[in-house]
This record gives structure tokens, sequence and C-alpha cells, in this order.
């Protein structure tokens, strides 16, 4: 059994709350004058995640000087008395780390497995003043041509 429980306002659905949680990362980016933020990721080997997060203001790529917060649904998991529950509550999380937690989660599900085998590599563009987020995936694998010709 997998009860959940909504810890904050009224029950969202999964879909209620990838839309907030997009639509606080697009203001937090907007509000600090970034016109895209891109997450990289590679892996393979069944192993592979996030490399950091760059941002690309009007005058070029920078740092940010202060990492502002995102509101951000985030849900957890436990088991209590024999039943694993689930937990969503809103929580302000730093930006690099709201935009890392929903890069890889578009990432896994356009792509389960991504870092599987030969594995792939990519970044997940978040362009603030289009409010579009863009994956640009690369997937890697080991081709091998097997011929026999008897003469």
């Amino acid at each position: 059994m997998h009860d959940s429980i909504q810890t904050e306002g009224a029950p969202l659905s999964e879909e209620e709350r990838i839309a907030a949680n997009r639509a606080a990362i697009f203001s937090a980016l907007r509000d600090e004058g970034v016109l895209r933020a891109a997450v990289s990721y590679t892996g393979s080997g069944d192993s592979g995640g996030p490399d950091g997060v760059r941002f690309e203001m009007p005058d070029g790529p920078r740092e940010l000087d202060e990492m502002p917060m995102a509101p951000q649904y985030v849900e957890s998991h436990q088991y209590v008395d024999g039943a694993w529950q689930t937990t969503v509550s809103l929580t302000d999380r730093p930006l690099d780390d709201a935009l890392t937690d929903f890069a890889t989660d578009a990432v896994e599900e356009h792509f389960a497995g991504w870092a599987d085998g030969e594995g792939a590599s990519g970044e997940v563009v978040f362009d603030a003043t289009a409010s579009t987020i863009t994956i640009e995936h690369n997937s890697y694998f080991i081709r091998s041509d097997y011929f026999e010709v008897s003469v």
C-alpha cells in the first residue's frame, strides 16, 4: 500500500505540482535577470547525474552573486507501520538545486535509463524569456556489424 499525504493546502495532482515548480523556477530566473539556465548531465555504466548549472545573463555567462530561493513541491517517502507513505511539502529550495532536480526528473521521464550501458550526455535548457524547457540529449552506442561471406 502506498498512501499519499499532502501537507500544504489542498491536494495537488502530480501535473499541478510540476506546473507550480516550473512556474516558480521561471519566476526566480526572471527576478535575477537570467536569460537562460542550463543543467548539464553525463553518465554511463549504470551511473550518472547532473554536472552543474550555467546561468546566462544579458552580458554573458556568469555565476549568480547570491543563489535565490524558489518554492518547490517536494516528495518524500517513508516506511511507517508496514506501509509506504508519501509526503508532499512546499519547501524553499536554492534555485540551482530546483533547476537540477527538475532537469533530472525531465531527463528520466523522456529518456529512462539514459545512464545505462554506454550512457548519454546533454543539457536541459531553461529559457526564461520564452518560458520553455528543452532537453538536448546525446545517446551513446557501440555499433558492431558482422558479415560472413562464403566464396
